[in-house]
């Protein structure tokens, strides 16, 4: 009697373990994302560093090179985050990231600059994106379509040009972002853009940055 009490305790036991590992890697409701969301935020309050403000010139020094990164895989999902920095490790951007249980893609991405918070939260495949929790649009494959238009805003190319991936906002490219892999050999060749232009403006940067930072978190993750 008291070992079938004990059996029965423990499947008890393991029966809420795997309902709470469940609940906790499901992708959460609409209600729900806001709080999620907000955890997220709070949770890389105590570990980023203080980020310096990017312009242009942060631009051309941004590295493909990752502070502190940690990605964590267990089989009910992923996690991971980190910090990405220029050639001379500055912190320019940080990610944090979690994949949830689906047969298709569900997951979310919350990335930060000194200025911009960039949020793509990917439900059954299906991406859209919020910077300064504004709604911009719907990210489908490399390509940008804006929220209430439906049209083109950017794009990455899907050629690349002598290892380079053109970045375009509207009709005009904004940069190209380097097709080959990070190497730990020497910083000043993991240069994440080149030919930016000189009069780049802030909203092009920000759907530079929109694109470019989902490839590559999307890269190593």
């Amino acid at each position: 009697m008291i070992i079938l009490t004990i059996l029965s305790i423990l499947l008890v036991a393991a029966l809420i373990y795997l309902f709470n590992q469940w609940s906790n890697h499901r992708m959460p409701s609409r209600k729900r994302r806001g709080r999620v969301l907000s955890e997220l935020q709070q949770d890389m309050d105590q570990w980023t560093p203080q980020l310096i403000k990017m312009d242009r010139e942060e631009l051309d020094l941004f590295s493909l090179t990752q502070d502190k990164q940690v990605v964590k895989t267990s089989g009910a999902g992923k996690t991971a985050k980190g910090t990405f920095t220029t050639i001379f490790n500055e912190p320019v951007v940080s990610y944090s990231y979690r994949r949830f249980l689906g047969k298709q893609v569900n997951e979310l991405l919350y990335a930060r600059t000194a200025e911009h918070d960039y949020v793509y939260w990917t439900d059954k495949g299906k991406t859209k994106l919020e910077i300064d929790s504004q709604p911009v649009g719907t990210l489908e494959g490399k390509r940008l379509l804006g929220e209430r238009t439906g049209k083109e805003l950017a794009r990455i190319a899907t050629e690349a040009r002598e290892n380079y991936l053109p970045v375009s906002v509207g009709n005009r490219e904004v940069g190209a972002l380097t097709n080959l892999p990070a190497t730990a050999s020497d910083g000043l060749s993991q240069r994440a853009f080149e030919f930016i232009p000189e009069d780049l403006t802030d909203k092009e940067e920000q759907l530079l940055l929109s694109l470019a930072v989902r490839e590559l978190v999307g890269r190593t993750v």
